[in-house]
């Protein structure tokens, strides 16, 4: 963005501006051009400002002060914050696309060296301008659901980068999209987590692992791979049924009268009371409220809840709620927490550690994606609202993620090929979901469990060893069926019969 101004001075309730005013009366710049001159003063004082208290603490009279435009100028180009923050992000996001798709371009010899110079472009991109890759790295996670989408749409392009270059590449093979999502998602998470603990420094030196994490997914055998796959996830997907967002959670649905949220008894007259007409216990009490939370900001988003509405749905008292938790961020963090033990008990399975590590994988990754079906609110409060819940929230969904990669990846029988495995293979998984749920298909999920057990495996034994534990490990008909669409295939490359992995 522009330099400081030197013609600022600080008043006496506001930072100063970044900017100097343009001249008042008559000059030589056109309409277009002040109102240029002052969106672009604007998206800079955002940076800044973000940079300074982050998104939730931002607000638009510090926007406008280190801008230096009034709120009429402000209210003229953009509706509220929020629209300013995004339409800063997209600035940001289509220069950075621009240099790194001519920096491919631009290399020369093979795929490896093409992907160094993309990559070199995004880590320069990073380290040159700190501030503006927390805000589209990180602070946009923050935003809600309306964040969530410019920072996929952005991601997407660059999945779209990737699989082209993967298509049109002389020695490579075309990857599946979930493939490349899940590459995609690794190479987020790995900046993201260094921007997010303030580390930053280590960028530059992260070229040649991203390089590595990328190509690690690749193989001759891919094409063979990609058929018995997508033939797979079309079967699972032909039995798939959506399931409501919020009837997953056990004893009510919520109907809303107007603004009030009302609680709509689903099988009889569950009222929170017992049969002599006395409240429930404190527990009782508190895992209806843990429901409440969860179900209503399933409907209406996080930012929109209130703790009465939160206490009123439950049919609990006020006061017996602030017993329990100090407000509604509280009773949210608590809830979260439940569904993230639910999540780790599935895939805490012994297996992990044993012998049969690659097929375990497998088996475990396909009962978190069909637990997460079943529960699509569950996958919401991990993609959409633990992200844009605060700080806490959001630092408990990173932790939940990290965990669930460590379950799956601690009992590989060998050091894996990438540093970045830990903070790739849990991207992976969470950039998956997160897209599902964008989607609206999170029912669909368990279709691509196959594809996120390559990703978790691959980087430990390698692509043809993952490649042959998906496709072998499957029913005896499954395979029949997969090898006669597969029969007149005669250049795709054959796995050997057994390598000692696959069932």
């Amino acid at each position: 963005m522009s330099q400081r101004g030197n013609g600022g001075s600080r008043s006496s309730d506001g930072p100063a501006p970044l900017y100097q005013r343009l001249p008042r009366g008559p000059h030589h710049l056109g309409r277009e051009e002040v109102v240029r001159h002052q969106r672009l003063r604007m998206h800079g004082a955002m940076v800044e400002a973000v940079a300074a208290s982050g998104y939730a603490s931002v607000s638009v009279k510090q926007v406008i002060a280190l801008a230096g435009v009034s709120r009429r100028v402000f209210y003229e180009q953009f509706a509220n914050k929020q629209e300013c923050f995004l339409a800063t992000f997209d600035l940001i996001a289509v220069r950075a696309i621009k240099r790194i798709g001519r920096a491919y371009r631009a290399g020369t010899g093979d795929l490896r060296q093409h992907m160094a110079g993309a990559f070199a472009e995004l880590i320069n991109e990073l380290a040159t301008n700190a501030k503006g890759a927390s805000l589209t790295i990180v602070e946009v996670q923050t935003v809600g659901a309306l964040g969530l989408c410019h920072l996929r749409r952005t991601l997407k392009t660059f999945e779209q980068m990737l699989a082209s270059s993967f298509a049109h590449s002389p020695e490579a093979v075309e990857l599946p999209t979930p493939i490349v999502r899940g590459i995609v998602g690794g190479v987020y998470e790995a900046v993201s987590l260094r921007l997010r603990e303030g580390r930053a420094d280590e960028l530059p030196g992260l070229t040649d692992e991203l390089v590595r994490w990328t190509l690690l997914f690749h193989t001759p055998s891919m094409p063979r791979m990609s058929v018995f796959l997508a033939e797979r996830a079309c079967a699972l997907s032909a039995e798939a049924e959506p399931v409501p967002l919020v009837l997953d959670l056990g004893h009510r649905i919520y109907g809303t009268r107007g603004s009030e949220i009302s609680p709509v008894a689903r099988e009889g007259s569950w009222n929170g009371r017992n049969d002599r007409g006395e409240y429930d216990m404190p527990q009782q009490c508190r895992e209806r409220l843990l429901r409440a939370v969860l179900d209503l900001t399933a409907l209406g988003g996080y930012h929109e809840l209130s703790a009465p509405q939160i206490f009123e749905a439950a049919d609990v008292r006020g006061e017996v709620f602030f017993e329990l938790f100090a407000g509604k961020e509280e009773c949210f963090l608590a809830a979260f927490e439940e569904i993230g033990y639910e999540l780790l008990r599935t895939v805490a399975d012994p297996d992990l550690v044993s012998a049969g590590w690659p097929c375990a994988v497998r088996r475990v990754i396909g009962e978190l994606m069909g637990l997460l079906a079943t529960k699509p609110v569950y996958a919401r409060m991990i993609a959409v609202e633990a992200p844009g819940a605060g700080p806490k929230a959001l630092t408990q969904n990173f932790e939940l993620a990290y965990s669930i990669a460590t379950l799956l990846t601690e009992g590989a029988p060998r050091k894996a090929h990438s540093q970045l495995a830990p903070e790739g293979v849990a991207g992976a998984i969470w950039y998956t979901i997160g897209c599902q749920v964008e989607s609206s298909q999170t029912h669909l999920l368990p279709t691509l469990a196959d594809y996120l057990t390559y990703m978790v495996l691959a980087p430990f034994i390698g692509p043809d060893a993952a490649a042959e534990v998906v496709i072998n490990d499957q029913k005896p008909e499954e395979r029949a069926s997969i090898a006669h669409t597969t029969a007149g295939d005669a250049c795709a490359p054959r796995f050997p019969a057994s390598s000692g992995i696959g069932l």
